[in-house]
């Protein structure tokens, strides 16, 4: 089983010129994740988004999504 380490793929840089790579720069190469590292990653979010979506919806949240409700159907539209 092979262990990751936070931070220890972090600065990928292009060779010669010493600049950060922006979001989407396809010239920068990626190593993949191994398969067996993808995994323990989608199962860990899998947990935590199961967990997230079976907790009640707050109070408040369901008072707010009400008064926008009532305002939508009074044709104002959330405008003051």
């Amino acid at each position: 089983m092979q262990s990751f380490t936070a931070g220890s793929t972090e600065g990928v840089y292009r060779m010669g010129t010493g600049s950060v790579p922006k979001r989407g720069d396809s010239s920068v190469m990626q190593t993949p994740l191994p398969v067996e590292l993808q995994g323990q990653i989608g199962q860990r979010l899998r947990e935590a988004y199961n967990e997230l979506v079976s907790e009640p919806v707050p109070d408040r949240f369901i008072l707010l999504l009400q008064q926008l409700k009532k305002t939508e159907n009074q044709g104002q539209g959330g405008q003051s």
